[in-house]
């Protein structure tokens, strides 16, 4: 009897306390279960509910695209863009040629080249602030009298030009000559007297100064008669595209509002139906209908389309007369004589790019033979526009273009750069760390590379705009470092800049990650491949680091999820150039200033109003980007299960 009341009283002690209700246990157990289990289920609920936000706010934006794209089509903005992007290729082009020209024009005639600039602030000085102290000394008869004057508006001339800061001076001339460095005294002494001369003689610019841009330019030989024939060469094409251009803005912004008035009326139609009864109501919202109706404007093919066609036809002549122009001015360029590296190097490189504005014209020309205002534009033509366009500009009346290609590329560029520096710094701190370091050593390193993940990246992105820039700008100046490639650095805020910062902010996510992966391969591997006689750094090479190796990658593939994903600091110093970086440049490319996916949309959004294209624009950006991220995290949880398997 006594042990079947101890059976009894051990199965009352064992029973869990609680009760249940509607199939759940309220019992202590099941408290934990469904706390742990709800906050689980939030997070994917939550996930869920981002998901469908992206999609909800970015799925109006392709058929929006599409209309917009069909706008551009029909009022032949198309068109006018394709003449554009010639001339685009065209400019950049002739910049090249032109830095080559007052390159060369400087290093030959620097001082006589500044001194024309100078003389010119001089004489502003003059018709600004002693114009009526000049009028006083000309109507003055010859006489002591105007003898003194004359040393009276010398000595005040003098002065006024010398109120000019030589920074201030130089600033000026820079935005002419912008290799300028310094200003000799010479060559400032020599303006100042032709200011005197300029001043005594009734505003008469002396004959010395007139003939300096002519002496240059006999002396430039070659080199001035080819920029001569290259600034020309784009007359007749200009003229054409600003033709084409004027009538297709005109009926694109007519096209755009007919479509937004009908829109209108289309809304107040349907408010009509439910303001039925009340007729107040409904007699104004008629009234607002017969507003709207006469603006709808019909566009007349033969006043809005067929010129565009005929303007189409003077193109082919006009293009080709371009390129041959540049081609003889190309070969001039050739023969000329060059004293600079510098020149040399960017008349090579105008040679190069020639090859690819020939390849633009060709194909443009094809494009513009091909182009018909009434083709439709498919749903697969505004999905295509956005992946693989190479433009992202906003914000026109005339048409907004709305290309990934610009944003991805910049994003990619700057990341890959983050790893090709954060990688090896990371891992290896990892391995020593883990493998060599003594422990007051490991107490030391681990906490501090960890503690660089608390530093805001807004602050690091200010750190990177207030010291860095100008240290990494600095040092791509220093002389001996001439050699590397993209030395000197032209944009301050650039691709470089941005990876190194990156790089850091990577860095600890990395380590921490790699850290454990080699913390995870067991003890026994290291102590059979020490007792075979291997030494510690060839079992850390080749047992340690391949037993580790999925660990290491997908330590790696969250340290470029993390790199992608970044925000501040990107905005602050990649420099906001929507472009796609010249790659043809080789490393030089990490020069330049570019513009990536989450730095466009911290940028812009706060400016747009809920629904517009643009808006639903940055949320399609927002979900390309997000499903980057996502395939990312995706990898890594493949890799790190084929390793656990």
């Amino acid at each position: 009897m006594n042990r079947k009341s101890d059976l009894a009283d051990g199965a009352c002690f064992k029973r869990k306390r609680g009760f249940r209700l509607m199939g759940l246990n309220f019992n202590a157990d099941g408290i934990v279960r469904g706390f742990f289990g709800g906050n689980a289920y939030l997070a994917i609920l939550f996930l869920l509910f981002i998901c469908i936000f992206l999609f909800k706010s970015a799925i109006g934006f392709i058929p929006g695209f599409r209309t917009e794209l069909s706008e551009a089509r029909i009022s032949g903005i198309e068109a006018a863009n394709h003449m554009n992007y010639q001339l685009v290729g065209y400019d950049a082009l002739y910049t090249k040629v032109n830095q080559a020209f007052i390159n060369e024009k400087r290093a030959k005639f620097g001082n006589l080249a500044t001194l024309v600039p100078i003389y010119e602030e001089f004489e502003s000085i003059i018709d600004d602030e002693l114009e009526d102290k000049v009028d006083e000394y000309t109507e003055m008869d010859d006489s002591e009298e105007k003898q003194a004057a004359a040393i009276k508006l010398t000595t005040l001339v003098t002065k006024a030009c010398g109120e000019v800061s030589t920074e201030e001076l130089l600033k000026t001339i820079q935005s002419r000559l912008p290799q300028t460095t310094e200003i000799s005294d010479n060559t400032y002494q020599k303006a100042l007297q032709y200011a005197h001369k300029y001043a005594l003689n009734d505003y008469e610019t002396p004959d010395e100064i007139n003939e300096i841009p002519a002496l240059i330019n006999d002396q430039m030989g070659a080199f001035n008669k080819a920029m001569d024939l290259i600034k020309t060469s784009d007359d007749e094409l200009r003229e054409i595209y600003q033709e084409i251009e004027k009538i297709a803005t005109k009926t694109n912004i007519t096209i755009s509002d007919n479509r937004k008035n009908l829109a209108s009326i289309t809304s107040l139609k349907d408010e009509l139906k439910d303001n039925a009864n009340d007729s107040q109501v409904a007699q104004a919202i008629q009234t607002r209908i017969k507003e709207l109706e006469p603006n709808i404007i019909e566009i007349d093919p033969a006043k809005n389309i067929l010129p565009i066609y005929e303007i189409i036809a003077k193109h082919d002549p006009a293009a080709d007369n371009m390129v041959n122009q540049f081609q003889k001015g190309i070969n001039l360029l050739e023969t000329a004589e060059i004293t600079t590296e510098k020149s040399t190097i960017l008349i090579h490189e105008s040679s190069r790019l020639f090859q690819e504005l020939k390849e633009i014209v060709t194909e443009r020309k094809s494009l513009l033979a091909e182009w018909k205002h009434d083709k439709p534009v498919t749903m697969w033509n505004s999905i295509t526009a956005f992946f693989f366009g190479s433009d992202w500009k906003t914000g026109s009346d005339r048409q907004s273009l709305y290309g990934l290609m610009p944003l991805f590329s910049g994003s990619l560029l700057i990341s890959l750069v983050a790893m090709a520096i954060a990688v090896p710094l990371a891992i290896g701190a990892a391995i020593y760390v883990n493998q060599f370091a003594n422990k007051r050593e490991s107490r030391i390193l681990k906490p501090s590379i960890e503690f660089i993940q608390t530093i805001p990246s807004v602050v690091l992105g200010l750190f990177g705009v207030l010291v860095v820039a100008g240290l990494l700008q600095g040092m791509s100046e220093v002389s001996w470092l001439s050699w590397i490639p993209g030395f000197p650095i032209q944009d301050r805020l650039n691709v470089l800049l941005a990876g190194i910062l990156l790089a850091f902010m990577a860095c600890p996510t990395i380590f921490t990650l790699a850290e454990d992966a080699l913390n995870n391969v067991p003890k026994a591997y290291s102590e059979a491949s020490l007792a075979m006689g291997a030494n510690k750094l060839q079992t850390v090479l080749k047992i340690i680091v391949p037993a580790s190796l999925s660990g290491i990658i997908a330590a790696v593939m969250l340290g470029f999820g993390r790199v992608i994903g970044e925000t501040m600091v990107v905005l602050l110093v990649a420099g906001n150039k929507a472009r796609i970086p010249d790659l043809s440049q080789g490393v030089g490319a990490l020069g330049e200033s570019v513009h990536t996916m989450t730095g466009i949309i911290a940028q812009e959004y706060g400016e747009l109003e809920p629904g517009v294209l643009h808006w639903k624009a940055l949320f399609m950006v927002g979900l390309v980007l997000f499903l980057i991220s996502l395939s990312i995290n995706s990898i890594c949880q493949r890799v790190i299960s084929r390793k656990t398997s």
